[in-house]
């Protein structure tokens, strides 16, 4: 049986794998949804001062304390960065890398760096001037959630999903990942794209990667948050790869 590490995006928490995950353990596998320092239940420890790397600390200490290998890590949207900066640190205890609908950075990238190449600059610098000006607007450093209405959330789960997300850092998505390259000893990588929503920026990574060496590019036809709009068929694909 495989050993799964699910890393959730921005705002959310391991709540919002709760059905992929109950599946996944159904059949027998490990799985461990861990939440991230000031989200999902986490958020009495929220802080400006949070930035990507207290994230990547965040995933690799439980990956420590678990006592995992041979790990199948998977990062929905930030949590692909999150990811990334794990892997670099960790590589001999991952087998496979999921970045499901999510960012997959270079070294020096950051999550809001990587918008205008994603997204074109007019599109990014419109949602960018749209999150820093309510960041700056409450002096607070931490940006709202987005809505799941936005992210085409399966209706009946919007309300689950509204309520659950909370403000994140501004640091988070603006601190560049600083990279050695030890993640490239890991041979297989999957791409999950949600089919069903845009303006994406998740597209231009599947196009980027979708005739590179060791990557294989998956598509389902859902919202942005895949592991909420179909769960059980998440849990199902990511059986298959392990």
């Amino acid at each position: 049986m495989a050993n799964f590490v699910l890393v959730h995006g921005a705002w959310h928490g391991g709540w919002c794998y709760r059905y992929t995950a109950n599946e996944l353990r159904g059949r027998g596998h490990v799985v461990v949804t861990p939440t991230l320092t000031g989200v999902g239940e986490r958020f009495h420890a929220s802080s400006e001062a949070i930035a990507l790397e207290t994230h990547i600390r965040d995933v690799a200490g439980c990956i420590e304390a678990e006592e995992l290998d041979e790990i199948v890590l998977c990062g929905h949207s930030y949590g692909g960065m999150v990811i990334t900066g794990v892997a670099d640190r960790m590589a001999e205890r991952i087998k496979t890398l999921v970045y499901l609908d999510a960012f997959v950075p270079e070294h020096g990238d950051s999550c809001n760096g990587l918008l205008p190449k994603a997204l074109g600059p007019e599109v990014a610098q419109r949602f960018l001037e749209g999150i820093r000006g309510v960041a700056r607007e409450q002096h607070s450093g931490m940006v709202a959630p987005l809505s799941a209405e936005m992210f085409n959330v399966t209706p009946e789960r919007r309300d689950w999903v509204n309520r659950r997300c909370v403000p994140q850092a501004l640091a988070t998505f603006e601190m560049p990942i600083l990279l050695s390259g030890r993640a490239d000893a890991i041979e297989r990588r999957i791409f999950i794209l949600a089919d069903n929503w845009d303006p994406s920026p998740f597209r231009f990574f599947a196009k980027k990667y979708e005739s590179a060496a060791g990557w294989q590019i998956m598509k389902m036809r859902c919202g942005h948050s895949i592991m909420v709009d179909m769960p059980g068929e998440l849990a199902a694909a990511l059986a298959d790869l392990a």
